[in-house]
């Protein structure tokens, strides 16, 4: 299963995992390592996630 991904709202600095380097990573920015989601702390940092679709049920399934 591929990596979930998650958009940036704001400017954030970050350490590179690999580099050990201060980066700056701007608005828009998608993010999918985990290593630098977890550095990325305060939720306004995220734009809002599109809303999922509701679960079907095994009844509308059939």
């Amino acid at each position: 299963m591929p990596a979930a991904s998650r958009t940036l709202a704001t400017a954030v600095f970050i350490t590179d995992p690999k580099t050990q380097e201060t980066v700056l990573l701007q608005p828009g920015t998608e993010i999918t390592d985990p290593a630098i989601a977890d550095q990325i702390t305060h939720p306004d940092a995220w734009a809002p996630e599109a809303p999922r679709p509701p679960r079907r049920t095994k009844a509308e399934a059939s």
